[in-house]
């Protein structure tokens, strides 16, 4: 049985802030620099667009590049690449046709479609962002739009009677291999990566006696779950006398007891919880439904007490309940990582007086206002 602790996290998730911050500013960067070459051909270049409204209008796809920049930036749920949240699928495709759409328009408006050809590899910078943060949705659509852009920019280069057809053909080829054929293997590669790497983090995160969620796998869920300003309801389950079934029946007649607990904790918490294994016979249940009190805190505390046992058992299992409930005003940063410690160091608290009472008990450990 672990004394009370106010137990910390590690913190190595795939989608860090500070790394989903690094590859957001690269983008951003990434975006401004795409107005790089097309500024240097409106500024002196006579295979750039004509003046009048053919200049007007890349000057205005050029332009466009500064906001949308700074929206990228300041986006950051559209670069979380492990754990793609549901609205990421649309901000990747918004962000794919624009610059498609954008680049296209740029690169046709060129006098020399000869020039613009070669243009068409910026194509390949926008294949690398599909391929890690694009849905099929978006993958599809960057194919069909570039191997279109592609194909009229090489035709309406052929039309110039001086210009080589098959060399021009040579380099549409090429330039459609670079753009979609890298992108095929970097977006397929990325897919496995992404499962294998989700494989590897789910076992990391979960206790394999159980199945349970362990504290860091637990704590991530929690982040998912729930927002700042939300207050969660602690239960910290100890097993009565656990170390007499090791005793007495062996090792691995406790580690069924461990699994049955688990399994009956997990159907009682249902789909407005979380339950974990914080080690040993010890398991921690998160509430995570809205408007959770107090007072119902401790019925299903009581009601999760009295689930786990079952007197026709084998080994009949008894616990030991600390019940906590912790609000937002409860933590001075008011963040989840803070509200899952004093909850964790609350319950503990309130556990161990359950068991000075004498175990088979609840106890609660902080103000029974809700």
């Amino acid at each position: 049985m672990t004394p009370p602790a106010d137990r910390r996290f590690t913190k190595d998730t795939p989608d860090q802030p500070a790394i989903v911050d690094l590859v957001r500013r690269r983008i951003a960067v990434l975006i401004t620099a795409f107005a790089l070459p097309g500024a240097l051909l409106i500024l002196g270049s006579p295979a750039g667009p004509a003046p009048g409204a053919p200049r007007i209008a890349a000057v205005g796809i050029l332009l466009s590049t500064v906001p949308v920049s700074v929206i990228v930036y300041r986006t950051r749920t559209a670069f979380l690449w492990f754990n793609r949240p549901s609205r990421q699928a649309a901000l990747a495709l918004a962000f794919t046709v624009y610059a498609d759409v954008g680049t296209a328009a740029f690169l046709l408006l060129f006098r020399d479609q000869g020039t613009a050809l070669f243009g068409c590899a910026l194509f390949a910078v926008v294949s690398s962002f599909v391929a890690f943060f694009g849905t099929s949705v978006a993958v599809v659509f960057h194919v069909v739009a570039t191997t279109a852009v592609i194909l009229i920019i090489t035709l309406r280069a052929a039309m110039d009677p001086s210009s080589d057809t098959l060399a021009l053909a040579a380099a549409g080829v090429s330039l459609w291999l670079a753009v979609n054929g890298t992108m095929t293997v970097i977006s397929q590669t990325s897919a496995t990566l992404h499962s294998n790497l989700r494989t590897q983090i789910g076992r990391a995160q979960t206790d394999p006696l159980t199945g349970l969620l362990n504290l860091r796998g637990l704590e991530q869920m929690v982040l998912r779950r729930v927002d700042d300003d939300v207050a969660l309801g602690f239960l910290l389950v100890d097993l009565d006398h656990f170390k007499r079934v090791n005793d007495l029946h062996g090792h691995l007649v406790g580690d069924e007891v461990l699994a049955l607990a688990a399994s009956r904790l997990a159907t009682f918490v249902g789909d407005d919880g979380l339950v974990a294994r914080r080690g040993g016979e010890e398991f921690l249940v998160v509430i995570t439904a809205k408007n959770v009190d107090a007072a119902e805190l401790v019925d299903r505390a009581e009601s999760a007490r009295h689930r786990l046992h079952v007197p026709t058992d084998a080994v009949p299992i008894t616990a030991s309940v600390g019940a906590s409930l912790v609000t937002p005003d409860d933590v001075a940063e008011q963040d989840v990582r803070s509200t899952i410690r004093l909850g964790m160091h609350r319950a503990d608290i309130a556990m161990y007086r359950a068991k000075s009472a004498g175990r088979d008990n609840v106890q609660f450990h902080g103000s029974r206002r809700g």
